[in-house]
């Protein structure tokens, strides 16, 4: 998903090469303090999965087969900077979904709606020096704390069983700033009472670009690949493994030398990627 919370946070903290009439790097170069960022998303699948959208878009294959689902997600991550090479950084998000489905035969169509907070998420940015004076590294890593999810009609909530790693190559050359990236997301097992549900794990990389068209407006491009392994249940294989890609296009504006907002679309390019998902973000230094 382009420009989610993650991203938005690599781009936003890493070191500024440009000069400080550019807009992104100059508004949230690095500076020991606190920064925000609100990001509001609407995802329409258009197939039988439901999807996690934070820390990367993840299919999360349920115990009902559904028709298509509609989700508003709003995540909102804190960054602080405590030195200049690392970031503490805590976010969390919540959602209301739309489960669509057919019962009698197919006859009849339902649906099956759910509104709460989702997951918290804690860990660490850490950004190292540039590399030939071009591209500056960064790794992220991130713990979830507590997760909320639904199967089996039994809601429980769970502990440290997901873990995110994320490694990122910045580069900035006028007008342009962009990064390659590649991380993974590894999930352990869940316990409900009806038996052990296992999600499959993940791994993507991509690379994202914005570029500068003035000093308060730029245009921001994405392409992502991602791959998952296959879900199960008891020991049992319940799906294949996953390819979602995705393609993005939007752009920020600077509202003033603290704020700044985005817009996005994205477009998915399997039948595991969801139809389409759009972000409009709020982005703020304090």
């Amino acid at each position: 998903m382009f420009k989610r919370t993650l991203l938005s946070i690599v781009i936003l903290f890493s070191s500024s090469f440009a000069s400080d009439p550019i807009t992104i790097d100059s508004l949230f170069k690095k500076q020991i303090g606190l920064r925000s960022i609100t990001s509001l998303s609407y995802l329409n699948s258009g197939n039988a999965y439901i999807y996690n959208t934070y820390p990367i878009l993840i299919a999360q294959p349920d115990t009902k087969t559904w028709k298509d689902t509609k989700q508003v997600s709003i995540s909102q991550s804190f960054v602080y900077t405590l030195i200049p090479k690392f970031d503490l950084l805590i976010a969390g998000n919540g959602s209301y979904k739309q489960n669509e489905y057919t019962r009698n035969l197919g006859r009849e169509y339902a649906s099956e709606r759910s509104f709460g907070v989702d997951s918290l998420w804690v860990g660490g940015i850490y950004t190292g020096s540039a590399i030939g004076g071009v591209f500056v590294p960064q790794i992220t890593l991130q713990s979830g704390i507590l997760q909320r999810e639904k199967h089996f009609d039994e809601r429980k909530s769970f502990l440290f069983k997901s873990f995110s790693t994320k490694f990122a190559l910045r580069n900035y050359s006028d007008p342009i700033v962009s990064s390659i990236y590649i991380g993974g997301v590894y999930n352990a097992k869940r316990k409900f009472n009806y038996g052990k549900l296992r999600y499959g794990n993940s791994i993507n990389f991509g690379v994202d670009m914005s570029i500068v068209l003035s000093p308060k407006v730029s245009l921001d491009v994405e392409l992502q690949q991602r791959y998952q392994t296959a879900s199960g249940f008891e020991g049992r294989k319940t799906s294949n493994s996953y390819s979602i890609p995705t393609f993005s296009l939007g752009a920020t504006y600077s509202l003033n030398a603290d704020t700044a907002v985005s817009v996005s679309g994205s477009a998915g390019g399997s039948s595991s990627a969801p139809d389409s998902v759009f972000i409009i973000s709020l982005w703020k230094k304090f």
